[in-house]
């Protein structure tokens, strides 16, 4: 039987879908050499840009430690020029406490004052009645009271009151 020979058909076949293999493998080897290629870009970008970010950070760093041991120079400075003293947090819980209890009726407290020496208050009240009130009120709580300002002012009388920080124990 002399047929058809389909060798030399299936050769060419087998050829064209080789070299169809081959380049479609060339192909993708190529994307995948751009993709890491470009992948590798962009963590050197990454890096480049975190170790920037980590300069700045160090230099903000270092700026704001400087910062703070300048503030405390200058806080001690001050402290040994200035004699400063802390007030204890109980006093001022204290005082504090006692001011809604102040017996005003129409008058009030313009001015409230406390340092680690003495506490002012500056205020006025519309009656001699009611600033009596508020004096035995002030020597009941407080062991020095001292008026320094006291006048008539537009039918008001405008008051300035020194207190010393040691406060009565028994009446807290």
């Amino acid at each position: 039987m002399n047929g058809i020979n389909l060798l030399p058909w299936r050769l060419e076949k087998y050829r064209q879908l080789l070299f169809l293999f081959w380049l479609k493998t060339f192909i993708v080897l190529g994307i995948a050499f751009l993709l890491y290629v470009a992948l590798s870009w962009f963590q050197h970008q990454q890096k480049e840009a975190l170790n920037v970010q980590l300069q700045q950070f160090e230099q903000q760093k270092s700026h704001l430690t400087q910062t703070v041991q300048n503030i405390a120079q200058i806080k001690q400075r001050i402290h040994s020029l200035t004699g400063w003293q802390a007030i204890e947090s109980d006093t001022v819980e204290q005082v504090l406490s006692l001011l809604p209890q102040f017996p005003f009726q129409q008058g009030e407290l313009e001015i409230f004052s406390l340092n680690e020496e003495r506490i002012q208050l500056n205020g006025f009240c519309l009656s001699q009645q009611e600033f009596e009130l508020l004096h035995e009120f002030l020597s009941s709580h407080f062991n020095t009271v001292k008026l320094t300002q006291f006048k008539t002012e537009q039918g008001r009388l405008v008051f300035q009151v020194d207190l010393s920080l040691e406060i009565v124990r028994g009446d807290k």
